[in-house]
Protein backbone atom coordinates (compact mmCIF):
# COMPACT_ATOMS: atom_id res chain seq x y z
CA UNK A 1 0.00 0.00 0.00
CA UNK A 2 2.91 2.36 1.07
CA UNK A 3 4.64 1.70 -2.75
CA UNK A 4 1.88 2.24 -4.55
CA UNK A 5 0.91 5.38 -2.40
CA UNK A 6 4.64 6.69 -3.21
CA UNK A 7 4.34 5.34 -6.81
CA UNK A 8 1.42 7.47 -7.82
CA UNK A 9 2.70 10.66 -6.09
CA UNK A 10 6.22 10.17 -8.02
CA UNK A 11 4.19 9.89 -11.44
CA UNK A 12 2.21 13.23 -10.08
CA UNK A 13 5.13 14.80 -9.67
CA UNK A 14 6.32 13.82 -13.35
CA UNK A 15 2.78 15.26 -14.75
CA UNK A 16 3.10 18.56 -12.74
CA UNK A 17 6.70 19.12 -14.50
CA UNK A 18 5.61 18.06 -18.03
CA UNK A 19 2.33 20.45 -17.40
CA UNK A 20 5.24 23.22 -16.94
CA UNK A 21 7.17 22.31 -19.43
CA UNK A 22 4.00 22.63 -21.92
CA UNK A 23 2.91 25.94 -20.19
CA UNK A 24 6.47 27.45 -20.43
CA UNK A 25 6.75 26.48 -24.02
CA UNK A 26 3.13 28.25 -24.80
CA UNK A 27 4.05 31.45 -23.05
CA UNK A 28 7.40 31.52 -25.01
CA UNK A 29 5.60 30.99 -28.36
CA UNK A 30 3.13 33.58 -27.59
CA UNK A 31 5.81 36.09 -26.00
CA UNK A 32 8.06 35.34 -29.70
CA UNK A 33 4.77 35.73 -31.85
CA UNK A 34 3.52 38.99 -30.27
CA UNK A 35 5.18 42.16 -31.96
CA UNK A 36 4.99 44.26 -28.37
CA UNK A 37 4.84 41.74 -25.52
CA UNK A 38 4.34 42.74 -22.28
CA UNK A 39 7.89 41.80 -20.45
CA UNK A 40 6.67 42.26 -17.44
CA UNK A 41 3.56 39.95 -16.82
CA UNK A 42 5.26 37.27 -18.97
CA UNK A 43 8.35 37.42 -16.52
CA UNK A 44 6.21 36.93 -13.64
CA UNK A 45 3.98 34.10 -15.71
CA UNK A 46 7.93 32.40 -16.28
CA UNK A 47 8.52 33.13 -12.30
CA UNK A 48 5.65 31.56 -11.13
CA UNK A 49 5.74 28.08 -12.86
CA UNK A 50 9.84 27.47 -12.63
CA UNK A 51 8.46 28.11 -9.28
CA UNK A 52 6.02 25.30 -9.48
CA UNK A 53 8.29 22.80 -11.54
CA UNK A 54 10.97 23.69 -8.85
CA UNK A 55 9.06 22.27 -6.09
CA UNK A 56 7.69 19.77 -8.05
CA UNK A 57 10.78 18.69 -8.63
CA UNK A 58 12.00 18.95 -4.88
CA UNK A 59 9.07 16.31 -4.08
CA UNK A 60 10.03 14.16 -6.84
CA UNK A 61 13.97 13.84 -5.30
CA UNK A 62 12.07 13.12 -1.50
CA UNK A 63 10.26 10.55 -2.95
CA UNK A 64 12.81 9.02 -4.84
CA UNK A 65 15.51 6.61 -2.82
CA UNK A 66 16.75 4.29 -5.71
CA UNK A 67 20.56 5.20 -6.32
CA UNK A 68 20.05 4.07 -10.29
CA UNK A 69 16.96 7.26 -10.13
CA UNK A 70 19.16 9.74 -8.87
CA UNK A 71 21.38 10.43 -12.27
CA UNK A 72 18.28 10.73 -14.27
CA UNK A 73 16.89 13.02 -11.85
CA UNK A 74 20.13 15.58 -11.53
CA UNK A 75 19.86 15.04 -15.71
CA UNK A 76 16.14 16.41 -15.33
CA UNK A 77 17.16 18.97 -13.05
CA UNK A 78 19.79 20.24 -15.10
CA UNK A 79 17.72 20.55 -17.73
CA UNK A 80 14.75 22.33 -16.49
CA UNK A 81 17.48 24.71 -15.17
CA UNK A 82 18.36 25.27 -18.53
CA UNK A 83 15.21 25.64 -20.06
CA UNK A 84 14.12 27.98 -17.04
CA UNK A 85 17.40 30.16 -17.93
CA UNK A 86 16.89 30.49 -21.78
CA UNK A 87 13.10 31.76 -20.47
CA UNK A 88 14.41 34.24 -18.70
CA UNK A 89 16.59 35.28 -20.95
CA UNK A 90 14.63 35.58 -23.57
CA UNK A 91 12.37 37.71 -21.87
CA UNK A 92 15.11 40.01 -21.70
CA UNK A 93 15.29 40.38 -25.47
CA UNK A 94 14.53 43.52 -27.24
CA UNK A 95 12.19 43.73 -30.32
CA UNK A 96 14.61 43.54 -32.92
CA UNK A 97 16.33 40.35 -30.97
CA UNK A 98 13.09 38.68 -31.04
CA UNK A 99 12.39 38.89 -34.57
CA UNK A 100 15.81 38.07 -35.22
CA UNK A 101 16.23 35.26 -32.72
CA UNK A 102 12.79 34.02 -32.68
CA UNK A 103 12.60 31.04 -35.80
CA UNK A 104 16.25 29.70 -34.06
CA UNK A 105 14.46 29.71 -30.34
CA UNK A 106 11.86 27.83 -31.26
CA UNK A 107 13.59 25.31 -32.36
CA UNK A 108 15.84 25.38 -29.49
CA UNK A 109 12.51 24.86 -27.31
CA UNK A 110 11.30 22.39 -29.18
CA UNK A 111 14.54 20.18 -28.53
CA UNK A 112 14.77 21.24 -25.49
CA UNK A 113 11.12 20.07 -24.77
CA UNK A 114 11.55 16.76 -25.98
CA UNK A 115 14.64 15.82 -24.10
CA UNK A 116 13.18 17.26 -20.50
CA UNK A 117 9.78 14.97 -21.85
CA UNK A 118 12.26 11.83 -22.80
CA UNK A 119 13.66 12.38 -19.28
CA UNK A 120 10.51 12.60 -16.80
CA UNK A 121 9.48 9.32 -19.27
CA UNK A 122 12.57 7.94 -18.54
CA UNK A 123 12.26 8.76 -14.91
CA UNK A 124 9.49 7.91 -14.63
CA UNK A 125 9.83 4.33 -16.12
CA UNK A 126 12.85 3.58 -13.71
CA UNK A 127 10.40 4.46 -10.78
CA UNK A 128 7.71 2.34 -12.09
CA UNK A 129 10.44 -0.73 -12.50
CA UNK A 130 11.84 0.09 -8.91
CA UNK A 131 8.41 0.14 -7.69
CA UNK A 132 7.81 -3.29 -9.02
CA UNK A 133 10.76 -4.70 -8.13
CA UNK A 134 10.04 -3.65 -4.34
CA UNK A 135 6.28 -5.09 -4.87
CA UNK A 136 8.25 -8.35 -5.66
CA UNK A 137 10.44 -8.19 -2.93
CA UNK A 138 8.23 -7.15 -0.15
CA UNK A 139 5.78 -9.63 -1.65
CA UNK A 140 8.02 -12.61 -1.15
CA UNK A 141 9.54 -11.36 2.11
CA UNK A 142 6.11 -11.56 3.24
CA UNK A 143 5.49 -15.17 1.92
CA UNK A 144 8.47 -16.19 3.64
CA UNK A 145 7.44 -14.70 6.68
CA UNK A 146 4.11 -15.90 6.64
CA UNK A 147 6.14 -19.34 5.56
CA UNK A 148 8.22 -19.28 8.52
CA UNK A 149 5.22 -18.31 10.71
CA UNK A 150 3.90 -21.45 9.84
CA UNK A 151 6.54 -23.47 10.46
CA UNK A 152 6.74 -21.77 13.79
CA UNK A 153 3.24 -22.23 14.58
CA UNK A 154 3.61 -26.22 13.32
CA UNK A 155 6.29 -26.35 15.39
CA UNK A 156 4.88 -24.76 18.49
CA UNK A 157 1.18 -27.20 18.02
CA UNK A 158 3.76 -30.21 17.31
CA UNK A 159 5.49 -29.66 20.90
CA UNK A 160 2.22 -28.41 22.79
CA UNK A 161 0.66 -31.89 21.71
CA UNK A 162 3.77 -33.68 22.84
CA UNK A 163 3.81 -32.09 26.11
CA UNK A 164 -0.10 -32.27 26.27
CA UNK A 165 0.00 -36.02 25.39
CA UNK A 166 3.56 -36.98 28.08
CA UNK A 167 1.21 -34.41 30.51
CA UNK A 168 -1.63 -36.62 30.15
CA UNK A 169 0.38 -40.08 29.97
CA UNK A 170 1.88 -38.78 33.36
CA UNK A 171 -1.34 -37.67 34.99
CA UNK A 172 -3.27 -41.32 33.74
CA UNK A 173 0.13 -43.21 35.54
CA UNK A 174 -0.19 -40.90 38.41
CA UNK A 175 -3.81 -41.47 38.75
CA UNK A 176 -3.72 -45.23 37.84
CA UNK A 177 -1.22 -45.52 41.05
CA UNK A 178 -3.48 -43.19 43.30
CA UNK A 179 -6.56 -45.62 42.55
CA UNK A 180 -4.28 -48.40 43.02
CA UNK A 181 -2.83 -47.33 46.05
CA UNK A 182 -6.46 -46.06 47.37
CA UNK A 183 -7.23 -49.89 46.78
CA UNK A 184 -4.61 -51.06 48.95
CA UNK A 185 -5.43 -48.77 51.20
CA UNK A 186 -8.74 -49.61 51.55
CA UNK A 187 -7.85 -53.35 51.11
CA UNK A 188 -5.48 -53.10 54.25
CA UNK A 189 -8.11 -50.66 55.92
CA UNK A 190 -10.60 -53.65 55.35
CA UNK A 191 -7.89 -56.02 56.57
CA UNK A 192 -7.33 -54.24 59.99
CA UNK A 193 -11.02 -53.71 60.60
CA UNK A 194 -11.46 -57.75 60.05
CA UNK A 195 -8.06 -58.31 62.14
CA UNK A 196 -9.81 -55.53 64.82
CA UNK A 197 -13.34 -57.35 65.08
CA UNK A 198 -11.68 -60.95 65.69
CA UNK A 199 -9.41 -59.83 68.10
CA UNK A 200 -12.55 -57.56 69.69
CA UNK A 201 -14.11 -60.97 69.74
CA UNK A 202 -11.50 -63.17 71.26
CA UNK A 203 -10.72 -60.49 73.97
CA UNK A 204 -14.36 -60.31 74.82
CA UNK A 205 -14.56 -64.27 75.23
CA UNK A 206 -11.67 -64.20 77.18
CA UNK A 207 -12.72 -61.66 79.37
CA UNK A 208 -16.08 -63.32 79.58
CA UNK A 209 -14.79 -66.93 80.20
CA UNK A 210 -11.84 -66.56 82.11
CA UNK A 211 -11.76 -63.80 84.11
CA UNK A 212 -15.26 -63.83 84.33
CA UNK A 213 -15.17 -67.48 85.50
CA UNK A 214 -12.02 -66.62 87.68
CA UNK A 215 -13.99 -63.30 89.77
CA UNK A 216 -17.45 -66.18 89.31
CA UNK A 217 -15.06 -68.33 91.85
CA UNK A 218 -13.39 -66.08 93.76
CA UNK A 219 -16.97 -64.70 94.48
CA UNK A 220 -17.78 -68.28 95.18
CA UNK A 221 -15.38 -68.35 97.32
CA UNK A 222 -15.60 -65.63 99.91
CA UNK A 223 -19.62 -66.56 100.32
CA UNK A 224 -18.34 -70.02 101.53
CA UNK A 225 -15.81 -68.48 103.86
CA UNK A 226 -19.20 -66.11 104.96
CA UNK A 227 -20.58 -69.45 105.77
CA UNK A 228 -17.52 -70.88 107.90
CA UNK A 229 -18.17 -70.51 111.97
CA UNK A 230 -14.69 -68.36 111.65
CA UNK A 231 -16.88 -65.43 110.13
CA UNK A 232 -18.75 -64.95 113.40
CA UNK A 233 -16.17 -62.56 114.24
CA UNK A 234 -17.48 -59.37 112.77
CA UNK A 235 -14.43 -57.80 111.83
CA UNK A 236 -13.93 -60.97 109.33
CA UNK A 237 -17.39 -61.04 108.39
CA UNK A 238 -17.21 -57.46 107.47
CA UNK A 239 -13.71 -58.04 105.35
CA UNK A 240 -15.37 -60.86 103.62
CA UNK A 241 -18.62 -59.05 102.78
CA UNK A 242 -16.51 -56.26 101.44
CA UNK A 243 -14.02 -58.10 99.20
CA UNK A 244 -17.47 -60.18 97.89
CA UNK A 245 -18.67 -56.07 96.91
CA UNK A 246 -15.28 -55.58 95.50
CA UNK A 247 -15.79 -58.93 93.24
CA UNK A 248 -19.33 -57.92 92.06
CA UNK A 249 -18.29 -54.81 91.04
CA UNK A 250 -15.35 -56.23 88.89
CA UNK A 251 -17.34 -59.04 87.47
CA UNK A 252 -19.84 -56.22 86.47
CA UNK A 253 -16.94 -54.22 84.80
CA UNK A 254 -15.39 -56.85 83.02
CA UNK A 255 -18.93 -58.28 81.27
CA UNK A 256 -19.85 -54.87 80.58
CA UNK A 257 -16.02 -54.34 78.49
CA UNK A 258 -16.76 -57.97 77.16
CA UNK A 259 -19.75 -56.19 75.44
CA UNK A 260 -18.73 -53.04 74.36
CA UNK A 261 -15.88 -55.00 72.86
CA UNK A 262 -18.18 -57.15 70.92
CA UNK A 263 -21.57 -58.30 72.60
CA UNK A 264 -21.21 -62.37 72.42
CA UNK A 265 -24.80 -62.10 71.32
CA UNK A 266 -24.61 -60.54 67.83
CA UNK A 267 -22.84 -63.97 67.60
CA UNK A 268 -24.90 -66.37 69.64
CA UNK A 269 -28.55 -64.70 69.36
CA UNK A 270 -28.28 -62.32 66.39
CA UNK A 271 -27.77 -58.90 65.39
CA UNK A 272 -31.91 -57.69 67.28
CA UNK A 273 -31.02 -59.12 70.27
CA UNK A 274 -27.29 -57.12 70.33
CA UNK A 275 -29.28 -54.03 69.08
CA UNK A 276 -32.07 -53.96 71.84
CA UNK A 277 -29.22 -54.69 74.61
CA UNK A 278 -26.84 -51.66 73.38
CA UNK A 279 -30.32 -49.01 73.13
CA UNK A 280 -31.19 -50.37 76.41
CA UNK A 281 -27.49 -49.49 77.99
CA UNK A 282 -27.40 -46.47 75.73
CA UNK A 283 -30.44 -45.55 77.05
CA UNK A 284 -29.53 -45.97 81.03
CA UNK A 285 -26.42 -44.36 80.67
CA UNK A 286 -27.39 -41.24 78.53
CA UNK A 287 -31.19 -40.72 79.86
CA UNK A 288 -32.12 -40.41 76.00
CA UNK A 289 -35.02 -42.28 75.00
CA UNK A 290 -34.26 -44.78 72.28
CA UNK A 291 -37.35 -45.99 69.94
CA UNK A 292 -36.53 -48.82 68.01
CA UNK A 293 -37.93 -50.57 64.82
CA UNK A 294 -36.18 -53.37 63.54
CA UNK A 295 -37.33 -55.42 60.70
CA UNK A 296 -36.66 -59.46 62.36
CA UNK A 297 -34.81 -60.55 59.01
CA UNK A 298 -31.86 -58.76 59.46
CA UNK A 299 -30.52 -61.78 61.87
CA UNK A 300 -30.63 -63.93 58.65
CA UNK A 301 -27.46 -61.03 57.50
CA UNK A 302 -24.43 -62.55 56.80
CA UNK A 303 -21.54 -61.88 59.67
CA UNK A 304 -19.91 -58.86 57.87
CA UNK A 305 -23.34 -57.10 57.29
CA UNK A 306 -24.21 -57.68 61.45
CA UNK A 307 -21.20 -56.47 62.14
CA UNK A 308 -21.04 -53.44 59.67
CA UNK A 309 -25.09 -52.36 61.19
CA UNK A 310 -23.68 -52.75 64.79
CA UNK A 311 -21.18 -50.40 64.71
CA UNK A 312 -22.81 -48.06 62.59
CA UNK A 313 -25.27 -47.94 65.62
CA UNK A 314 -23.08 -48.09 67.96
CA UNK A 315 -21.41 -45.15 66.80
CA UNK A 316 -24.60 -43.39 65.83
CA UNK A 317 -25.86 -43.85 69.17
CA UNK A 318 -22.87 -42.96 71.07
CA UNK A 319 -22.41 -39.28 69.06
CA UNK A 320 -26.01 -38.44 69.51
CA UNK A 321 -25.53 -39.27 73.56
CA UNK A 322 -22.24 -36.86 73.46
CA UNK A 323 -23.16 -33.83 71.31
CA UNK A 324 -26.85 -34.01 70.24
CA UNK A 325 -28.36 -32.64 73.28
CA UNK A 326 -31.46 -34.12 72.86
CA UNK A 327 -33.96 -36.46 74.73
CA UNK A 328 -34.97 -38.88 71.91
CA UNK A 329 -33.12 -41.08 69.16
CA UNK A 330 -35.03 -42.65 66.65
CA UNK A 331 -33.56 -46.46 65.42
CA UNK A 332 -35.10 -48.14 62.55
CA UNK A 333 -33.67 -51.11 60.45
CA UNK A 334 -36.02 -51.50 57.12
CA UNK A 335 -35.17 -54.32 54.38
CA UNK A 336 -37.25 -53.40 51.02
CA UNK A 337 -36.29 -54.07 47.33
CA UNK A 338 -33.16 -56.12 48.27
CA UNK A 339 -31.44 -53.46 50.27
CA UNK A 340 -31.14 -52.98 54.18
CA UNK A 341 -32.15 -49.39 55.43
CA UNK A 342 -30.70 -48.27 58.78
CA UNK A 343 -31.57 -44.66 59.90
CA UNK A 344 -30.14 -43.26 63.61
CA UNK A 345 -31.86 -39.99 63.65
CA UNK A 346 -32.05 -37.76 66.95
CA UNK A 347 -33.72 -34.04 68.21
CA UNK A 348 -30.77 -32.33 69.19
CA UNK A 349 -29.01 -29.36 68.09
CA UNK A 350 -27.86 -30.23 65.08
CA UNK A 351 -25.15 -29.09 62.75
CA UNK A 352 -23.71 -27.81 59.68
CA UNK A 353 -22.19 -30.76 57.82
CA UNK A 354 -20.06 -28.91 55.57
CA UNK A 355 -18.31 -27.07 58.17
CA UNK A 356 -17.62 -29.35 60.28
CA UNK A 357 -15.15 -32.04 60.10
CA UNK A 358 -15.79 -35.72 60.53
CA UNK A 359 -13.82 -37.82 63.16
CA UNK A 360 -12.35 -41.13 62.78
CA UNK A 361 -15.74 -43.03 63.89
CA UNK A 362 -17.67 -41.54 60.90
CA UNK A 363 -15.09 -41.78 58.56
CA UNK A 364 -14.73 -45.92 59.78
CA UNK A 365 -18.72 -45.96 59.65
CA UNK A 366 -17.90 -44.68 55.84
CA UNK A 367 -15.37 -47.40 54.97
CA UNK A 368 -17.09 -50.33 56.10
CA UNK A 369 -20.35 -49.38 54.29
CA UNK A 370 -18.19 -48.93 51.15
CA UNK A 371 -16.34 -52.03 51.60
CA UNK A 372 -20.03 -53.35 51.55
CA UNK A 373 -21.06 -51.58 48.07
CA UNK A 374 -23.25 -49.56 50.65
CA UNK A 375 -24.37 -45.72 50.94
CA UNK A 376 -23.74 -43.39 53.89
CA UNK A 377 -25.03 -39.65 54.31
CA UNK A 378 -25.25 -37.78 57.57
CA UNK A 379 -28.03 -35.18 56.78
CA UNK A 380 -28.21 -32.16 59.41
CA UNK A 381 -29.42 -28.53 60.24
CA UNK A 382 -28.39 -26.43 63.13
CA UNK A 383 -31.47 -27.03 65.28
CA UNK A 384 -33.29 -29.49 63.54
CA UNK A 385 -31.31 -32.64 64.66
CA UNK A 386 -29.29 -34.83 62.81
CA UNK A 387 -30.13 -38.46 61.29
CA UNK A 388 -27.15 -41.09 60.06
CA UNK A 389 -28.67 -43.30 57.00
CA UNK A 390 -26.56 -46.44 55.53
CA UNK A 391 -27.70 -47.90 52.88
CA UNK A 392 -26.71 -51.56 51.98
CA UNK A 393 -27.43 -54.15 48.81
CA UNK A 394 -28.48 -57.15 49.98
CA UNK A 395 -25.78 -59.90 49.59
CA UNK A 396 -25.95 -62.71 46.93
CA UNK A 397 -26.30 -65.51 49.17
CA UNK A 398 -29.72 -65.15 50.90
Amino acid sequence: MELRRRELAVQAALGDIRSNVFLAAILARDFLLEDLPNTADYTQQFTTLHARTDASLQTLSDLVAADELRTPIRQLTAELGEYARSNDLMVSWTTRQSMELRESALRQRVARRRDILALTEHVAALSADTTSRQRTLSLTEDRTFRVSLAWIAAVALLLGACVTGFALHRMRALETQSIAAEAELRSLSGQLRTTQEQERRRLSRELHDQVGQMLTGLRMELAAIARTPAAADPQLRSAVDCAKETAEQALSVVRNIAMLLRPSMLDDLGLTPALTWLAREMDRSSCMAIHLEIDKRVDELPDVHRTCIFRVVQEALTNAARHSGGGKIELQIRWAMGTVHVRVADNGRGFDPASTRRGLGLVGIGERVRELGGQFRISSVPGGGTAVDIALPEPNDL
